[in-house]
């Protein structure tokens, strides 16, 4: 059951609604006997401490039931919203109804967890004496502070989740009705041009992408994708997608503007990268100078059907994922058609090598310095928390990034143009160095933190003293004699 009840999809609900239904009412019938009522409940037993903690964390029955309450409660808010905010004057597309499926699930998915919470709080109600000296001992069990957290991973994920996805006013309406943009957005032709009418297909897809990301994002330290919607259209978005380690962008911060047309879902949604230094870097074969982002699923890029766009399978989360995972990799280089067959070969090694170069000095300008100096207003936030706590780690893998570069510069081969990308490299590490030095603590970290990585103004560790120490200049070995900037 609890399998069943972590699904955050509604799109796939609609696609199983009579198992859901099933589930629904043996739930139902589970809540109507009071010796079973437990069984909604957090199993309890003997355990040890740290075995209470983590049983504390995993989700019960109940708990579950209420999230996909909340996620049907956010995608009925969604349509809701759209149909009160439609122009007056203008027929909703009433050709594609909402299925009947469905129309019968969602009500019965709220009745459901009504009944649930009714009985589960009535019994903890009927326990409460029993329990008391129990919850004193656990003392209202609270989440960590971040003082206590001890790994990068476990503070940024703390810090940077609630930043995941949220709303943005990008777009209003003048006096006269006529759309107004307050962020660059690319799509802005697009959406002037685009008619009036309404999908109720399209809103209903919308509504179900938009829960599924509320939920379902990727977050780690290494690597996390956020996404900004705006306030009154959920089919104008922005992205922005933190570097994988272990890659040519690591740690940068890669902003997509992001449309779905009329006919969504029957076509896929329109992505562009915005992280192109003013169209002067293409970061990947598959990311163009222009922004263009060449994708199977986005139907941009040929590929075998079952990796093409599919209205009823694909989804926008999937885009995002394919981005992160299938573009942003550790050596670009084999992306470009053809190319894969050399890796492997001293000749693929060395124009890999050297691709890879070129990349990370791009991404330390265009995808840190850049976004730190004029960081997107929808994702601000976002990138002054990710740079903070990511500091003393960027700043060691520009050395190690800088290092690796030099140990080719005498090379027959890539001599000359590592050496020239290791000379970028280090003036963009040591303007780089500036920024993050000069860094607030952003608000809601502890400025009294023991662990240094989280103090602000504390006396550096031998960590962050790299960001202190500045980068050598580039010596005359360094940039071939005939080389001019």
């Amino acid at each position: 059951m609890s399998s069943y009840l972590r699904n955050d999809s509604v799109l796939d609900m609609a696609r199983h609604v009579p198992l859901y239904r099933a589930l629904l009412e043996l739930l139902r019938a589970i809540a109507s006997c009071t010796s079973m009522v437990p069984l909604l409940l957090p199993l309890s037993g003997e355990s040890s401490e740290e075995e209470e903690e983590q049983l504390e964390s995993q989700a019960s029955v109940g708990t579950l039931l209420a999230k996909m309450k909340t996620c049907v409660d956010t995608y009925t808010n969604r349509l809701r919203s759209k149909k009160d905010k439609a122009k007056a004057g203008v027929k909703p597309d009433t050709s594609d109804q909402e299925p009947e499926g469905l129309t019968l699930l969602v009500p019965d998915i709220q009745k459901t967890a009504e009944i649930v919470y009714a009985a589960t709080t009535s019994l903890r109600q009927a326990n409460q004496e029993k329990k008391m000296a129990e919850y004193s001992k656990k003392a209202a069990v609270k989440p960590k502070p971040l003082s206590v957290l001890r790994s990068l991973e476990e503070k940024y994920v703390a810090v940077m989740k609630k930043l995941q996805f949220d709303t943005f006013e990008m777009v209003s309406e003048d006096d006269d009705g006529k759309l107004v943009f307050k962020v660059n957005y690319h799509y802005m032709s697009q959406v002037k041009n685009a008619s009036d009418a309404n999908s109720a297909a399209r809103a209903r897809r919308l509504a179900q992408e938009a829960v599924t990301l509320s939920t379902s994002l990727p977050l780690s330290s290494s690597s996390s994708v956020f996404v900004r919607c705006d306030e009154e259209r959920l089919d104008i978005m922005k992205v922005l997608i933190t570097g994988p380690a272990d890659t040519p962008y690591a740690n940068g911060c890669f902003e997509f503007d992001v449309y779905f047309p009329q006919d969504y879902p029957n076509s896929p949604p329109l992505v562009n990268l915005e992280t192109t230094g003013g169209h002067s870097v293409r970061f990947n074969p598959n990311l163009y100078n222009d922004g263009k982002v060449c994708l199977s699923i986005l139907n941009t890029w040929h590929g075998r059907p079952e990796e093409k766009w599919n209205p009823q399978t694909s989804s926008f989360l999937q885009v995002l994922v394919s981005v992160q995972s299938l573009i942003l990799v550790a050596e670009p280089y084999f992306n470009e058609p053809g190319y894969e067959r050399s890796r492997g070969t001293p000749s693929g090694t060395q124009s890999s090598r050297e691709y890879d170069g070129n990349i990370r000095q791009a991404t330390v300008k265009w995808a840190m310095l850049e976004q730190i100096r004029n960081p997107s207003p929808c994702f601000k936030e976002v990138i002054h928390k990710h740079f903070y706590l990511k500091r003393v780690e960027i700043m060691a893998q520009c050395e190690e990034w800088i290092a690796d570069i030099q140990q080719y510069s005498s090379d027959k081969r890539v001599g000359r143009t590592m050496s020239h990308h290791a000379a970028a490299l280090k003036r963009h590490t040591a303007q780089l160095r500036e920024e993050l030095l000069k860094l607030p603590c952003p608000e809601g970290l502890d400025p009294d933190a023991e662990d240094s990585t989280e103090k602000c103004g504390a006396t550096p560790s031998a960590d962050e003293a790299l960001l202190h120490e500045p980068v050598k200049p580039s010596s005359s070995k360094d940039i071939p004699a005939d080389f001019k900037l």
